[in-house]
């Protein structure tokens, strides 16, 4: 996957389908299952269809992103999905005779199925389920120290200093002129990024911040380093930059409740019925399943890093 925006970093599907030396089954070898599905799909890369695919995969934070995109391609109206041991167990509800099956990745296992709440049978169950994130509620502090605290060991610095009242952070790959710029924060020998964020704000505007500046670490728009599991994808124009960081900051913000910090990122796609140019949705995704598990627990080691 490292190459496969080279091919075509400004254009929309339409262009790609006139290239005089690019046809689009050569295509599929150099992307992911997820990617060649999305180039494909000019309904999915409608602006407003394309934000409620992130929204219906933001409404299942119990199940990872790529799940949440499963879930979407094979029922676009599920509201509350679960296994049937947990229909049974928990709500005394059992699938019905029509019921269909939907199919999730598991961990330990190739695949599980589960069943939205519209195919079970049994008694009511009590609202306080069946509510999608809450929204409004104060990020936990754990998850903003714990993703803090795991960035050291992606090889990433981060640091809460001065900055313009809107600014929102920055990130860089590191170089010597700027170890020296900033020799106060004794950044070690193997630190290859540095994220400045803005100490002026709430814990939940810093914390969209840095998951905007993960994304565009995590989506390969810096490079890579001796640590990277991502693709080094540095030929991109920033407009797909900025595509795929605020696609990273609004899933995991909204994915937390944090309603506000989403709200930030690609306002103009939910506003207006444009398609949409051509991203990695797949970088997108595995930013996110990172990001998330960066914020649920210290990581005792380091995970395993890949020499360049």
């Amino acid at each position: 996957m490292t190459q496969q925006m080279s091919l075509f970093p400004n254009g929309t599907l339409d262009a790609l389908n006139r290239p005089q030396n690019i046809k689009f089954a050569d295509l599929e070898f150099a992307l992911s299952p997820v990617d060649e599905v999305f180039t494909a799909s000019t309904r999915l890369r409608n602006s407003r269809n394309f934000m409620e695919l992130l929204d219906f995969i933001a409404h299942f934070p119990n199940y990872s992103v790529f799940n949440g995109l499963l879930l979407y391609f094979q029922d676009s109206s599920a509201t509350y999905v679960a296994t049937t041991r947990t229909w049974a167990k928990k709500f005394k509800r059992q699938p019905g005779i029509k019921a269909r099956p939907l199919i999730i990745l598991a961990p330990m296992a190739p695949i599980r199925f589960v069943f939205d709440i519209r195919d079970t049978e049994g008694p009511p169950i009590p609202s306080d389920f069946l509510k999608s994130v809450e929204s409004g509620y104060p990020l936990p502090g754990k998850v903003y120290l714990n993703t803090q605290l795991n960035c050291s060991h992606q090889g990433i610095v981060v640091s809460e200093t001065t900055l313009s009242h809107d600014a929102m952070g920055t990130t860089d790959r590191m170089t010597p002129a700027l170890r020296k710029q900033h020799k106060s924060l004794n950044i070690q020998a193997d630190i290859s990024y540095l994220i400045h964020l803005n100490e002026a704000h709430s814990r939940e505007e810093k914390y969209s911040s840095l998951a905007h500046e993960l994304g565009h670490i995590f989506c390969g728009h810096l490079g890579i380093d001796r640590y990277a599991w991502w693709s080094e994808r540095e030929d991109l124009n920033i407009s797909i930059e900025e595509i795929e960081a605020g696609c990273v900051a609004y899933l995991v913000c909204k994915r937390l409740g944090l309603q506000a910090c989403s709200e930030k990122y690609l306002p103009n796609f939910r506003k207006t019925n444009q398609e949409m140019p051509l991203f990695s949705l797949n970088a997108v995704l595995q930013a996110v399943s990172y990001v998330e598990d960066m914020g649920k627990h210290r990581w005792k080691e380091p995970r395993k890093r890949r020499k360049t």
